[in-house]
């Protein structure tokens, strides 16, 4: 039997009622504003710890990948990752869901893989993403520690100076095994966007030591569009605003400097010569201080006071 009466069935089922928009939040137009929980919001960016971003890449004529058949190549290419999802974000983008931190990071450390045909680029989880709004700004790029001391090698300590460059991913063999001291080489998530550091400071109780960094291979970004795979000297949209710009210029060089209009005073500047009526002669030498009686020329009768009739 349905209930006639909604608030009478959620009481007996031990739902909440439905509550209006107008008596949770502020009404803004055609949009409401609220407020939830922030405890219940961070919980949820603790289930997300382990998750990565990632973006399938087709090249023109590729066959589009099912998530079924994407899942699939993805596990032949990771034998030991087990218990891990792929849920579609749309645009091209998928979040992968594993079963640990460390797998994650495993898989983030690769960068991106060939897919044949497809490449699949890894990015770490960002909090309110959104496919459509989307600027890619992070690499993965191998960091030199130069000439660190081997008692700073242990992967906890070389973990926390990475933290300093970007988001530390894994440590080489050859740092691990100690088998070679001049630098210590950790691969790192790095956001490009920001100032790349040229050295770290490492500090411990009493003691601050200075570690030089090289980056291996930094790939091309553009400060001016906010992307990867090309420099700021060969950004097309930069080359297109500055000719647009260029162009503008020339336009405005070609007008002539003086334009003629009827509501410009008669004492005007030409090109050829100086056009001044008598009036505005008259006048100019009032304000000068300077005016003189002139002669009337001749076979011209002169101009005589209105007394000189009576």
């Amino acid at each position: 039997m349905v209930c006639n009466w909604p608030f009478m069935a959620s009481l007996d089922s031990g739902v909440a009622p439905p509550v209006k928009p107008a008596e949770t939040g502020r009404l803004m137009g055609k949009t409401v504003r609220v407020k939830i929980t922030q405890a219940e919001y961070e919980s949820g960016l603790s289930d997300c710890r382990s998750n990565l971003h990632g973006r399938l890449i087709l090249h023109k004529g590729d066959t589009p990948l099912t998530t079924l058949a994407l899942k699939t190549k993805l596990s032949n290419l990771w034998p030991n990752i087990m218990n891990w999802d792929l849920t579609p974000l749309g645009k091209g983008f998928f979040e992968l869901h594993f079963n640990s931190v460390e797998d994650m990071r495993r898989i983030w450390a690769m960068g991106a893989v060939n897919l044949k045909p497809g490449l699949m680029s890894f990015y770490c989880l960002k909090c309110d993403f959104t496919p459509q709004a989307q600027v890619q700004t992070h690499a993965q790029i191998w960091v030199r520690f130069m000439h660190l001391p081997r008692e700073y090698w242990r992967k906890k300590t070389l973990f926390e100076i990475a933290s300093g460059l970007g988001t530390p991913l894994i440590i080489d063999d050859a740092t691990m095994n100690m088998s070679f001291g001049l630098y210590a080489h950790v691969l790192i998530d790095v956001d490009l966007s920001d100032q790349m550091f040229e050295s770290v400071i490492v500090e411990r109780d009493g003691h601050a030591l200075s570690v030089m960094v090289e980056y291996k291979k930094q790939p091309s970004f553009c400060s001016q569009c906010k992307m990867l795979g090309h420099d700021i000297l060969s950004c097309l949209k930069l080359i297109s605003q500055n000719q647009t710009e260029g162009t503008s210029k020339v336009t405005k060089k070609a007008q002539p400097a003086t334009q003629y209009n009827r509501n410009q005073p008669k004492n005007v500047w030409s090109s050829k010569r100086t056009i001044l009526t008598h009036e505005d002669s008259t006048t100019q030498a009032k304000h000068m201080g300077n005016v003189k009686q002139t002669a009337p020329h001749q076979g011209v009768s002169p101009i005589h006071k209105a007394t000189d009739f009576v």
